[in-house]
């Protein structure tokens, strides 16, 4: 252990603490290939957004594993300047100020940049990522700072480019809006090794926060805090050593009091409930949802449920899939820290969190994976694998398992119905009032039995002219069943239709569809009475439903 407190005190001597923000990064083109309308050339973009012009000679540009030092050049106040290899210049001049270096690249993939001044202070660092693209890059698009207010924040902050040739460089950035960060710090996942303790938080925390050891406390006094530490350019991972290893069966709580991220946004006090969990048991931990046809520039997604009552860690599981001769492949790591599923919970893995935050609104809890088994649009098999590679479960799913009615299949998920391992499980498509899929949430397709079918509207009474309060009104339903299709109407007290809702929608066990009071052509409707007129279909079913509902006066 001192060994390990040793390599600490050595990383944080290698750097100073903090940036000057005295320059920012705000563009970067990893991968300018194919190009769009831009030089097919890798470039970062430097912004000064001070009062006075910077001299950049004898900075130093850190660029993985290399550095370079930039030759005697100015870039003036609010001014940009484009930073490449020397060779291109003519390719370039004519974007805005340039600074051609004697050596530059760039990973397409991601890596650390850190711009240094003349005096070894750390001006500006970005640890990139081709995952922060919120769309999937397939080159010539570069990477956008979105608000120069908070350069601190990561990914938060960055985007695609949106302008049509790929990028602005010398420019003001395409993205460029108000991006505030308000959002305090919050814990991803920790790692307990023996007596070290990995705090995973989803930005990068204070390094005051960090200095101070009386932020780290253990209540009622069972063990101690000796030392906090972190890697260099790394503060979203603060490291704690205990003064004696967490003995097995022990627990403790570790208090952490003024967590605050760079930009200042302090959470409310931590309590971490650290203990040796016991391992999980088969049927414990099984697959819940999949989405392996994907749309242009989406990601697969896998989910898994604990259908135990208790907290389990999944450090060390596994994803994997078999190849043609049926044998395991693609074997991927889903954590190699602490992950903590709790009871009768879901959690959903994918290498791209952003892209199902944004299309599946439908989400809850996903964890972002550097890597996952590329799984076949049409047929193949997902297998999940604990730490000691034991089978825990598999999936072998077909596109033809999604509901008849869907043509195209892409961005729609198949999702398990039921969790009894006495029955053969059931899968069936997503229901598209859920979005087609439910990452990290209970699935939208789910099975329970002795109930009926049950159709109501909530509020009853609404009022579409004032859009204030009640302005719309929802259909509400409860379905014995999975994979039913409906066909949803409106008519009026004469049983005139005057709005179609929808037309072999698949509905889920539960959920609703809303009403604006508009009809079909756009218009409010006059005040009275109006009826859903509901059909159900299935291989199974065909029932019909009436719900009343009353758009009232304004």
């Amino acid at each position: 252990m001192k060994i390990k407190l040793l390599v600490f005190t050595v990383f944080l001597g290698l750097h100073s603490f903090g940036q000057t923000h005295q320059l920012l990064i705000t563009e970067i083109m990893a991968d300018p290939t194919p190009s769009k309308g831009l030089p097919e050339r890798e470039y970062l973009e430097i912004y000064n957004p001070s009062s006075e012009a910077v001299n950049l000679k004898d900075f130093k540009l850190y660029y993985g594993n290399f550095s370079v030092s930039f030759p005697d050049s100015i870039i003036k106040s609010n001014a940009y300047a484009i930073v490449f290899r020397k060779g291109y210049e003519a390719e370039f001049k004519n974007f805005g100020s340039i600074i051609p270096l004697p050596n530059f690249s760039l990973s397409n993939e991601g890596a650390l940049l850190v711009l240094k001044n003349q005096g070894g202070q750390d001006v500006f660092l970005i640890n990139y990522s081709s995952s922060w693209h919120n769309l999937k890059n397939e080159g010539g698009i570069s990477l956008e700072m979105i608000d120069t207010s908070f350069p601190c924040v990561k990914n938060q902050n960055w985007t695609s480019s949106m302008d049509a040739i790929g990028g602005t460089p010398g420019k003001v950035n395409s993205v460029k809006k108000a991006n505030p960060d308000i959002s305090a710090p919050k814990l991803l996942n920790f790692n307990l090794d023996i007596n070290v303790l990995t705090l995973n938080f989803d930005e990068d925390v204070s390094i005051d926060f960090i200095k101070e050891k009386n932020n780290f406390k253990i209540k009622d006094g069972l063990n101690e805090v000796i030392d906090i530490g972190y890697q260099p350019y790394q503060t979203n991972k603060v490291i704690i050593n205990f003064k004696r290893p967490v003995e097995e069966g022990e627990s403790i709580e570790l208090i952490l009091d003024n967590l605050e991220d760079c930009s200042g946004n302090i959470s409310e006090r931590l309590i971490i409930a650290l203990a040796n969990l016991v391992p999980a048991q088969l049927g414990e931990i099984l697959l819940s949802e999949i989405l392996f046809n994907l749309k242009t520039g989406g990601e697969d997604f896998v989910e898994l449920f604990n259908s135990s009552n208790k907290i389990l860690n999944l450090k060390g599981w596994k994803f994997a899939k078999l190849n043609s001769k049926g044998e395991l492949s693609e074997i991927s790591e889903i954590a190699n820290y602490d992950l903590l599923i709790k009871p009768k919970s879901y959690l959903a893995f994918s290498k791209n969190k952003k892209y199902l935050e944004q299309n599946y609104p439908k989400n809850g809890h996903i964890i972002e994976v550097l890597k996952m088994p590329s799984f076949n649009n049409d047929v193949g098999t997902v297998i999940v694998l604990d730490k000691n590679d034991v089978e825990f479960d598999r999936f072998s799913y077909s596109d033809k398992m999604h509901n008849q009615l869907i043509v195209n299949s892409e961005g729609i998920s198949l999702e398990r119905t039921n969790y009894d391992l006495t029955k053969k499980s059931i899968w069936a498509s997503a229901a598209i009032d859920f979005g087609f899929a439910t990452p990290g949430l209970p699935n939208s397709q789910s099975f329970t039995e002795n109930i009926k079918n049950v159709f109501y509207a909530e509020p009853i009474v609404f009022n579409p002219y004032q859009p204030n309060g009640n302005s719309t009104t929802f259909l509400k339903y409860n379905l014995n069943g999975q994979g039913i299709s409906a066909k949803i109407d409106i008519v009026d007290k004469n049983g005139k239709l005057v709005r179609n809702l929808s037309n072999n929608t698949i509905l889920g066990s539960s959920g609703e569809i809303e009403w604006d009071g508009l009809s079909n052509s756009g218009e409010l409707l006059p005040v009275g009475y109006y009826v859903y007129r509901v059909k159900l279909y299935s291989t199974k079913i065909n029932q019909d439903f009436l719900v009343k509902c009353v758009i009232g006066s304004n």
